[in-house]
């Protein structure tokens, strides 16, 4: 959520929106802060329920919080803290809101979804940025806002060329690491996997000898020597990298819980052997080697997904905010 919210505020500055942000991130998070305009970021630390109270005092003690005509969270927490408030403001789900089977405990999970379920039913609206996503969540989703991204940067390529297979995400349970591992045992190329997260060290023991687990890098630094992307989630929302690579002409490689599966594949020859199961890993192996053997279906892939994924631009999704926005404000005054 960090580049997303840092994106659309700027880029709705730039269009003469008079938007802020207040992000709190982790000691622990990878990266260095943005010095962006319109953007404040705070020190926090997860807390659990505890921190729910605390973090929605240090939200509305912040100037732009404070004077904001509408708040939108991005994330559950951020909505937890604002379910206390008095403030008007709208929950914009970027994923489930809530842990998924296997990533928290019976009663964590339990718990969570009950404080979450409570914060939204007092959210003046509730959008979701798929209708993917608006399924899973149910009919809680007052509206579909759909996502964009800002163009990345291109990759240098000036002194190796575009030959890895690339996982980008964080490595945790619910982005399915392990598949990909699975799937480049064989494979007659090199993958490079990109994140952090607390599977990352099992990844790094676990990896064949042709997968290098690099860790953390700087975004644009992904893509230098892409020629492939894979994205192995259970579920995944939208899908962020997998559309900055589309958007760059890599081909992806994802699985059928993608958000952005529908918008990026429009092609159903293409999606039928590019958008797989995770339940089946041979397919995987062979949707690979059938890309790097083949060079007009790659071309035909490239072209396809570099097609579809200019069409969510982030100045798309910040007209699509601006709308739902107005939205929000006539209801209001009704």
């Amino acid at each position: 959520m960090y580049n997303s919210t840092i994106e659309l505020v700027q880029h709705g500055r730039a269009a003469g929106l008079d938007w802020t942000a207040v992000i709190g991130t982790s000691g622990r998070a990878a990266g260095e802060p943005q010095d962006v305009e319109g953007v404040d970021e705070i020190r926090w630390e997860p807390s659990g329920v505890k921190g729910i109270i605390a973090l929605s005092r240090a939200l509305l003690s912040t100037e732009s919080a404070n004077q904001a005509d509408l708040l939108i969270s991005m994330v559950p927490q951020t909505d937890m803290a604002l379910g206390l408030s008095n403030k008007r403001w709208v929950a914009f789900l970027r994923g489930r809101p809530w842990p998924g089977r296997g990533e928290a405990s019976a009663i964590k999970s339990a718990l969570w979804r009950r404080i979450e379920r409570v914060a939204l039913s007092r959210a003046a609206e509730v959008w979701a940025t798929t209708p993917m996503l608006a399924a899973e969540v149910g009919d809680v989703v007052s509206r579909i806002v759909p996502p964009g991204i800002a163009r990345p940067l291109q990759p240098d390529v000036s002194n190796a060329p575009r030959t890895d297979i690339v996982w980008a995400a964080r490595f945790d349970t619910d982005k399915n690491p392990r598949l990909f591992q699975d799937m480049m045992t064989g494979v007659a190329s090199n993958g490079v996997m990109f994140g952090t997260g607390p599977l990352e060290d099992e990844m790094r023991r676990m990896a064949p000898a042709n997968v290098e687990v690099a860790g953390w890098v700087r975004r644009e630094n992904v893509w230098d020597r892409a020629y492939v992307y894979v994205g192995t989630s259970f579920r995944e929302a939208f899908g962020r990298s997998a559309v900055e690579a589309a958007m760059q002409g890599i081909p992806v490689i994802v699985s059928d819980t993608f958000g952005c599966a529908e918008m990026l594949f429009t092609d159903t020859a293409l999606s039928d052997l590019l958008v797989l199961p995770v339940s089946d890993v041979a397919r995987w192996r062979v949707a690979v080697d059938l890309l790097i053997s083949d060079r007009d279906f790659y071309s035909r892939a490239s072209a396809h997904v570099k097609e579809n994924a200019a069409k969510l631009a982030i100045g798309a999704s910040v007209t699509a905010v601006n709308e739902a926005s107005k939205r929000v404000a006539e209801g209001a005054h009704r």
